[in-house]
C-alpha cells in the first residue's frame, strides 16, 4: 500500500511539473488564448503521463499498478491542475481584481477610486487591449461572431447566457452582468 501511495504521489508531482514546464516551451504557442493553451498543455501532459504509467506497468510493478490506478492517477493530475490553473494563472491573466491589486502594489500609496478607474481604463482597457482580447476570446469560443466591423452574439452565445442565467438563479447571483 505504501509503494502504491508513492507511485501516486510521484506521478502526481511529475505530471504537475510536466504541465507547468510545458508552458515554457513552444508547444501550442499558436494558441494565443491563454486558457485554451493551458487546456491543450494539460491534456498533453496527462497523455504523456498515461503512456508513461502504462510503460511502467509493464515492468516489475505490474502486480502493484493496475489500469484502474493509472486512470485514477491521470484523473487526479487533470482535476487538481485544471482547478489550480483556472483559479490562479487564468485569474492572474485576466482579472480586474488582480489588475487593481497589482497597480496598488506598484504605487504603494493611498488611491482614490477615480485614480484606479483612470488607470484601469488607460492601461487594462486601452494599452493592454482588454476589450479586444475578450472579444477575440469570445469569437474563438464561438459565442460572438464578427459581422463587418461589428460583433453579434451567436446561438451558442445565447445558450451560454441562458445557462449563466440559470446558474445565477441557483446561486442567488445578481444578474447585472447578464442583462446589460
Amino acid at each position: 500500500m505504501i509503494g502504491l501511495f508513492f507511485i501516486y504521489l510521484i506521478s502526481f508531482l511529475i505530471g504537475t511539473t510536466l504541465f507547468i514546464g510545458l508552458f515554457h516551451t513552444f508547444i501550442f504557442a499558436n494558441i494565443t488564448i491563454f486558457f485554451y493553451r493551458g487546456i491543450a498543455l494539460l491534456l498533453t501532459s496527462c497523455f504523456i503521463m498515461a503512456i508513461s504509467l502504462l510503460m511502467l506497468k509493464k515492468t516489475k510493478l505490474n502486480k502493484l499498478l493496475t489500469l484502474r490506478d493509472i486512470i485514477l492517477i491521470v484523473v487526479l493530475i487533470f482535476s487538481f491542475n485544471i482547478i489550480f490553473f483556472t483559479h490562479i494563472p487564468v485569474t492572474a491573466d485576466r482579472s480586474v481584481s488582480i489588475f487593481i491589486l497589482g497597480y496598488a502594489n506598484k504605487v504603494n500609496k493611498p488611491l482614490t477610486s477615480q485614480i484606479v478607474s483612470q488607470q484601469f481604463t488607460e492601461k487594462y482597457l486601452n494599452k493592454y487591449g482588454g476589450i479586444e482580447r475578450r472579444l477575440n476570446e469570445q469569437i474563438a469560443s464561438g459565442n460572438i461572431a464578427r459581422v463587418g466591423n461589428n460583433y453579434r452574439i451567436t446561438k451558442q452565445g445565447q445558450i451560454l447566457m441562458k445557462f449563466y442565467s440559470l446558474v445565477a438563479d441557483l446561486f442567488g447571483i445578481n444578474k447585472r452582468n447578464l442583462s446589460q
